[in-house]
């Protein structure tokens, strides 16, 4: 699962599923034409199932995005249906083209709020105020819309978009600044910003397509009703601490064993005073830390928060001598592993901080260690009963001094 929620993988697949559509575009639109009203529909029933999953799972700017999406698709269908040619549709197609990505993008810079905060409040009269006031535009300067068809600043690829070239170079800006964002953060919101921008503007730039709006903002809510899922799931089955799997998903995974496997279980040694010493936050990027190299752990091991300061490996379709030298390998890494302490006395002024990052550090790295108790699928009938064994193996890891491994007996 790791692997799905990478950011390439969550970039890759709008693109892909886009350049799908394109290649079988005609046949589906031949296919589908009999069904309009349903083709019509279809995005509003996708969107409005990704704005109901985004309220249940309290990812509010998931549900912002949505909505503005919902707007936008309304929008299209009651105002531009008409030929770009004709009244003041033109101007109004700028306007959404302008408006909607924009917005979009803002989403991910605020903070997560509800929708039924100050901040939702602020929202809706945002939204329900850039529609007036483009409705006034609209109303007062109608003459623009073919002032801009014909301006040669605003020059125009007819043949393959109503658009100007300018806007599509922003737009192109805009996506680029989603897909960056996407690459370094790679959260949920990202991920949904980046499925909402680039959908919304293939819409627009080539508007001219038949069904162009129907079909791709069915393709986005769906993307978006996969991406709440896939967050419902990272909150049942990934450590929000660690970003490695959670007990949920080893207590899922024990039910699913053949008969050859190996479980160990990790405790991070004298874990409470290191705690007690250097706080919770220093305490957190212990567990960071042992997370992150068990999550490189050799011989194909699979690596689980138990809770707390215990972690669990799961070695499949091997024996404990086969996985004595992963684990002495992780043991030793994590040893060795200098852990540099935040400075707890860091200004909050920005400045005063960057003068103090500026200067050498007289603090001193730290190590920490871990102790390690193992069993195998040999010595118990059940995995409960295996990793029960590996947890005795584990305390008399600690009995033994610690930073050290145990099989059970």
């Amino acid at each position: 699962m790791g692997l799905l929620r990478s950011s390439a993988v969550r970039m890759g697949t709008p693109i892909a599923l886009l350049l799908l559509l394109a290649a079988g575009y005609h046949p589906l639109v031949t296919s589908l034409a009999p069904y309009y009203n349903l083709i019509y529909a279809a995005p509003y029933f996708l969107l409005l199932t990704a704005l109901l999953l985004s309220h249940l799972f309290k990812s509010a700017r998931v549900g912002m995005m949505v909505i503005i999406l919902l707007v936008g698709y309304t929008i299209i269908l009651t105002r531009l249906q008409s030929p770009l040619e004709q009244g003041t549709t033109y101007l109004e197609y700028l306007l959404l083209a302008v408006a909607l990505p924009i917005n979009l993008l803002y989403m991910i810079i605020v903070r997560d709020q509800k929708l039924t905060s100050r901040f939702g409040v602020f929202f809706f009269l945002a939204i329900g105020m850039e529609i007036g006031w483009c409705a006034l535009l609209v109303q007062q300067f109608g003459e623009l819309s073919s002032y801009f068809q014909q301006h040669p600043i605003l020059v125009r690829a007819a043949s393959v978009s109503p658009m100007p070239v300018l806007l599509i170079v922003l737009l192109s800006i805009l996506i680029c600044i989603s897909t960056l964002r996407l690459l370094r953060k790679n959260s949920i919101e990202d991920h949904a910003a980046f499925i909402s921008v680039l959908c919304s503007t293939i819409t627009l730039v080539f508007f001219y397509v038949p069904f162009i709006s129907s079909l791709v903002f069915s393709l986005a809510g769906l993307l978006l009703v996969a991406n709440q899922v896939s967050f419902s799931h990272q909150l049942a089955f990934v450590d929000g601490l660690t970003e490695i799997a959670g007990r949920r998903a080893l207590e899922d995974e024990l039910k699913h064993l053949g008969r050859r496997y190996t479980l160990a279980m990790l405790d991070v040694d004298h874990f409470k005073q290191f705690n007690d010493t250097y706080g919770h936050e220093i305490g957190d990027d212990v567990l960071k830390l042992v997370a992150k190299q068990m999550a490189c752990c050799e011989g194909g091991a699979s690596a689980f928060r138990y809770g707390g300061e215990e972690f669990t490996l799961l070695f499949k379709g091997k024996t404990t001598e086969h996985c004595l030298p992963f684990l002495d390998a992780l043991r030793e890494d994590i040893a060795h592993y200098p852990l540099v302490l935040r400075d707890q006395s860091r200004p909050h002024d920005d400045k005063q901080g960057r003068q103090k990052r500026g200067r050498a550090s007289d603090k001193k790295p730290v190590n920490i260690t871990v102790s390690i108790g193992y069993a195998d699928a040999s010595q118990a009938d059940t995995p409960e009963d295996v990793l029960q064994l590996a947890d005795k193996a584990l305390y008399k890891a600690k009995e033994a001094g610690r930073n050290c491994i145990k099989g059970s007996a």
